[in-house]
């Protein structure tokens, strides 16, 4: 509950720049990233599109904090063999793995708008390859988009895998991806003894591996936003 708070803090501030929220910030950016149940880091970022409304001091360790973070993505990015920003430190994919690369690329996006500096665009936009196709499946995990892409996705109405009188997940939907624990029937019959990065199956059934959610695909939108804007000023 307190990271909220920490973020609505954050964002009020941005929003309305009364200092007495800004005092309400408990939390910062780190490695740990931010997730659905844990929302802290995201008072960082909301700070950081408004360095208008703050000191230049308290502006500036907020973009090395943030930079730090995105170094630390970045050299697990370059540390495995396809780009992905996400390296568990146990080497277990976890449920909605691709929630966290997107997440993490979101950083690395955010911190080349802070510094311009072109290793974290690269990193960004390379992560963006991992979720399209450039992984150890070949698989682009995004619904519609390359010649391998998911389409059996975990939905009740998204189903035509199990009735053809029913569509496929709408063009743009992203997959959980890889996750090593494998807690649904379908994973456990067809990907025992998988490796990390390949623990993934494009089944409906599979709801540990193909699930979808609104806080995976909030982080793809904002990142295929974030692409679309490169080809534009460079």
């Amino acid at each position: 509950m307190s990271d909220e708070f920490s973020w609505a803090a954050a964002e009020l501030f941005a929003a309305t720049g009364k200092r007495g929220y800004l005092g309400r910030v408990t939390t910062v950016l780190t490695t740990g990233n931010f997730s659905w149940k844990d929302t802290g880091g995201l008072a960082d970022l909301a700070l950081a599109r408004v360095p208008y409304r703050m000191d230049p001091i308290t502006y500036l360790k907020l973009v090395m904090r943030i930079a730090g973070v995105a170094d630390r993505h970045l050299a697990d990015l370059r540390a495995q063999g396809y780009a992905n920003p996400f390296l568990p430190t146990d080497g277990k994919y976890v449920w909605g793995s691709n929630s966290a690369t997107a997440n993490e690329a979101l950083v690395l996006a955010y911190a080349y708008d802070l510094t311009r500096l072109p290793k974290y665009r690269e990193g960004a936009l390379e992560s963006l390859d991992y979720l399209l196709g450039r992984n150890a499946l070949n698989q682009s995990y995004v619904a519609g988009y390359g010649e391998r892409s998911s389409q059996n996705q975990h939905h009740r109405f998204w189903a035509h895998q199990l009735d053809p009188a029913l569509p496929h997940p709408a063009p743009g939907s992203l997959a959980g991806g890889p996750n090593s624990g494998l807690q649904d029937p379908v994973a456990q019959r067809a990907l025992q003894g998988c490796a990390p990065a390949k623990c993934y199956i494009d089944d409906i059934g599979s709801y540990a591996t193909n699930e979808v959610a609104v806080n995976w695909n909030s982080a793809l939108a904002w990142l295929a936003g974030f692409a679309d804007t490169q080809g534009k000023v460079h």
